[in-house]
Formats: structure tokens, sequence, C-alpha cells
């Protein structure tokens, strides 16, 4: 889909607007500049963003009608160094529309068990055939919760798995949305991580089947994605692999670059680990940082940053990625992005003899892996191999 020419529609209708068209023509002026501040998000252009978002936040007239703009306002910050910032927003509309989830201690295993003993008296038949849901107020409360799951589980992964059972929950009781195989699909994996890889593997296969039940598939992107990541356990990996070429253009079919993003990421890193051709992934890696550099997707570029690092080390060539000044304040603040940064650090010095060097890395990996990812993925085998 083309979403600049897109936004250059929409943006062309807000200039034939009048000067009171909030008064005079409120449903035409809130629905144009949704549309708009959609297409600015995918586009990357987060100053356009930011403008729509301030108008409609000054003449929208109910809280419901400003969920859109703030919801497309939380997925930039998210991706940008702002991710904290973007989670406590989150956190905060949910509040008010009802979910609260803060101050929740329970463990993430207690949480699991809790959401497989919820799901114990369904069947996936039971599931598949749930009706839709229909209150608008529930759907858009949906998204909020479908965006906090990848959030979340960089920089919160104990506090994760409460999203995924408030989804799971509200599409038992108010039917399903198009963000219910989210909530399935990181079941799955949290499942998987625990141990039980076929149990995991199970939520994964229910949760691309629901991608066909819930009326929409524009959560394919994310549902490819994590799961892709347990059926590499479980099917040849390069093969799997492929599947994300798939994820990525489900996401942006519904203009989810963020989810296009994270599919070019594992994609990358995984083929790293899998042996495919060095060549094959540098090429891979440039073509995902440029378009994660114009999307400002800056967390997601660094961390392909740190793998085109490792493999320009391995080609034997001088060439060094282009680092922007924000990827060393995630680094800073993102363990998500530490894990990588430390562990290829820690594989090149291994690679190339250095004992000083990997003890060191590794000391400093295994300092942040266990506060980032409640999510299982293929790397994690390799990482457990060479940390070992």
């Amino acid at each position: 889909s083309d979403f600049e020419a897109a936004y250059s529609y929409f943006d062309n209708g807000i200039s034939f607007l009048r000067k009171k068209h909030w008064e005079e023509h409120y449903a035409l002026s809130l629905e144009l500049f949704d549309l708009a501040a959609k297409c600015a998000l995918t586009n990357g252009d987060t100053v356009s963003l930011q403008l729509l978002y301030e108008q409609v936040l000054t003449y929208g007239r109910t809280f419901e009608d400003k969920l859109n703009v703030m919801y497309f306002s939380t997925c930039a910050l998210a991706f940008s160094s702002r991710l904290p910032e973007s989670i406590e927003k989150g956190l905060d509309i949910l509040s008010k529309l009802g979910i609260e989830l803060r101050g929740d201690e329970s463990s993430m295993e207690a949480c699991v068990q809790e959401t497989k003993s919820l799901l114990s008296v369904y069947t996936d038949n039971d599931i598949l055939n749930t009706r839709r849901m229909t209150d608008p107020t529930t759907i858009i409360a949906m998204k909020f919760l479908g965006k906090m799951e990848l959030g979340m589980t960089q920089i919160m992964p104990k506090s994760v798995a409460r999203v995924t059972q408030r989804i799971i929950q509200l599409s038992l009781v108010h039917g399903m949305s198009p963000v219910s195989p989210i909530g399935f699909v990181h079941l799955g994996s949290y499942i998987a991580k625990f141990g039980d890889i076929s149990g995991g593997y199970h939520y994964v296969k229910l949760a691309r089947s629901l991608l066909d039940k819930v009326g929409s598939r524009e959560s394919a992107g994310e549902v490819i994605c994590i799961g892709t990541q347990i059926v590499a356990y479980v099917e040849p990996v390069q093969a799997a692999l492929e599947y994300h070429d798939e994820g990525f253009t489900a996401a942006m079919a519904y203009g989810d670059v963020i989810q296009a993003a994270v599919n070019n990421v594992f994609f990358c890193i995984s083929s790293f680990f899998a042996g495919v051709n060095l060549q094959t992934t540098q090429e891979k890696c440039t073509k995902a940082i440029k378009f994660m550099e114009d999307k400002k997707l800056v967390i997601f570029m660094t961390k392909v940053q740190y793998i085109q690092h490792s493999v320009f080390k391995l080609i034997g060539t001088d060439e060094e990625p282009k680092f922007v000044s924000e990827g060393q304040n995630i680094l800073a603040t993102n363990n998500s992005v530490k894990t990588v940064y430390f562990y290829q650090k820690a594989f090149i010095s291994f690679t190339f003899r250095s004992y000083e060097g990997t003890k060191e890395n590794i000391g400093e990996y295994v300092a942040c892996i266990g506060n980032t990812w409640a999510n299982l993925f293929i790397n994690h085998a390799f990482h457990a191999f060479y940390i070992g």
C-alpha cells in the first residue's frame, strides 16, 4: 500500500477544510486527521504526526475521539529512543479505559499458568468460533494492549505476561478482535521459553489460524514474527526464516512499520546464526537499516547495526556501520539493545581468540539478559551455546 500517496490526499483534504471545520464538520475533520496521522506514522514523518496529534487533542470532543491519535503517538515514541515514556503513556491510557496493569506483583510463571488454566475449558474450535468483538472502546483498548506487548517485553519482561493475559481474557469475554491472535502467539512464546516447545508451538498455530477468523489480518506481521521464532525450533531453521519475509509483507500491507522492522531484525539476527551466506546477510542488513532509518525506528536500526558490524568483521572488511548519536542513548537504557551489543562483542572476541574480551563481554551480557525479552527466540539457543 502507498501510504505516502495516501498521506498527500488526506493532507490535501485537510487543507480544503474551512476555518471553523472542527465546529461545522467535526466528524469529517476527525476522520481526516486520524487517517493522516496513521499515514504519517507509517511514513516515519514524526513532525507531521505530532502536529496532527496536537490538533486532535485540542479539538477532540471526547476522550474516545482522541484515542486513535494517542495510539499513533504512543507507537511513534516506542521505537524512537523514548520507549519507557511510550510504555508509561500506554499504561495511563489503559488505566483511564478501566484496564489497570500497574501494581501486579505475581510472577511471570504464575501468570502464564493462570492463563493456561483459563483456556483449559475451551477447545481450539471454541476459540476459533468465538464471536467478533464489537465494542469500539474495547477494540481500541486491545490495540493499546497489543502494542504494549512488544515494548514491555524489551524492558519490563516480568510484567508483560499480564498484558497477554488481559488480551486473552477480553477476547473470551467480549469476542475476538484483530489483536486477539497477538495474545495467543505471545502466550505460545512464553510457554516455549519455559521449556514446553510443543505446547508453545500449539498456541502459535492457533494464533495463525485465528488471523483468518477475526475479520482483519492487521496483526499478521507480529503473529508471523513471534511465531516464526518458535517454528524454528520445530522446523528446519533456514526454511522457517523465510516466514519473516511473509511477516514483513503482511505488516506493510497494513502500514505496521514497527512489525515490518521487527521481522527484518529477526531475519538478520537469525540468518547470522543459521549459517546463511555472509554476503547475503550483509546485504539484508544494509537494506533493513535503510528501511529503519527512513521510518525513524532507531532501536531496531541500532540492533541490526551491531549484527552488521560482526558480519563486516567475519567478511574481513574494515567497513563500519554508521551509528547515530541516539543509538548510544538507547544502549545506555534499553536492555534489549544491550544484550545484542554485548553478545556480538563477546562472539567476535571469541572468534578472534581474545579471551579477556570474551570474558568481559559475557559478564555484561549475563548481567542484562534476565531483564529483557520474555519471549523465546532462535538466537537464545545460539547464545546459550556460545556463552556456555
